[in-house]
């Protein structure tokens, strides 16, 4: 004979399972535009030279998948105890309820991927030209991008970096570190202060995230990889706000807003 308390906690457990799910396959197109995109770089280790494509492929999307896992996972369990939320979760498996409706936060994350990507388009530019000395990161394209090169970056920017980077910084890291900041205070709900302190941590380690691809350049620097890190980390910032202020979706779109303005100025240099 079954109790309600056990059919409340496989009803909880599946609820779960499911959002889990949910996020991982809405985060899983970008970990496949990385593996197509990692193929002509894998093939140039010589180690990987006689390795069939698909092996290759599994090499580069193996460790993203990993993170990706681990990140639906403790967000779907961490995000509705510290009052952060997803349009997604809430339709499909009543988890996270948004505040607002998806289309009242749209113009909000419209506008500050815009900004965060008019900002970060303005400072790399301002200082190439007060620093000539100094290696620019080129945000918009380098001198040898062409109009091919520029689509070829496409699908990574949107679906990797709009979206399964969000469910990986966002939705997995930044809740993380918002429940272990707040658990040890208590209380009903994180202050904005406990908050705070994860929008700008997650953000900080976005921005060092993109080192590691950034270091293998020739033209690498500490100072460029000091401006790679405040730059990003200036555009975490806005994406934090807009998980926190709104949804998971609004960073969203925020992110794709961000990379389709890069993208147009990126044509605009190249044409």
């Amino acid at each position: 004979m079954h109790t309600p308390g056990s059919t409340t906690e496989r009803t909880r457990r599946r609820s779960f399972l499911e959002g889990a799910l949910v996020t991982f396959l809405l985060g899983l197109p970008g970990v496949v535009a990385v593996g197509a995109s990692l193929l002509d770089e894998l093939r140039a280790v010589p180690q990987f030279t006689d390795t069939p494509t698909p092996s290759l492929f599994l090499v580069g999307i193996a460790q993203p998948l990993v993170l990706l896992a681990l990140a639906c996972l403790v967000g779907t369990a961490l995000a509705p105890r510290v009052k952060l939320h997803s349009h997604v979760l809430y339709r499909l498996v009543g988890r996270t309820q948004p505040p607002v409706l998806f289309a009242e936060e749209l113009p909000a994350a419209v506008g500050v991927g815009v900004a965060l990507a008019v900002t970060v388009l303005a400072l790399d530019g301002a200082l190439a030209a007060v620093a000539p000395d100094l290696p620019s990161l080129g945000v918009a394209g380098g001198v040898h991008s062409t109009v091919f090169s520029v689509i070829a970056t496409v699908p990574t920017r949107l679906l990797y970096g709009g979206i399964t980077e969000e469910l990986l910084v966002r939705y997995g890291f930044m809740t993380l570190v918002a429940w272990l900041v707040w658990k040890p205070v208590g209380g009903d709900r994180p202050s904005s202060g406990v908050v705070w302190t994860a929008v700008v941590v997650s953000a900080l380690a976005f921005g060092v995230g993109h080192l590691p691809v950034l270091s293998t350049s020739p033209s690498f620097t500490p100072a460029l990889g000091a401006l790679a890190v405040s730059l990003n980390a200036l555009v975490g910032v806005g994406l934090g706000w807009l998980y926190w202020r709104g949804s998971l979706e609004s960073a969203m779109v925020g992110h794709v807003t961000f990379h389709v303005v890069v993208v147009l100025v990126s044509f605009g240099t190249v044409l």
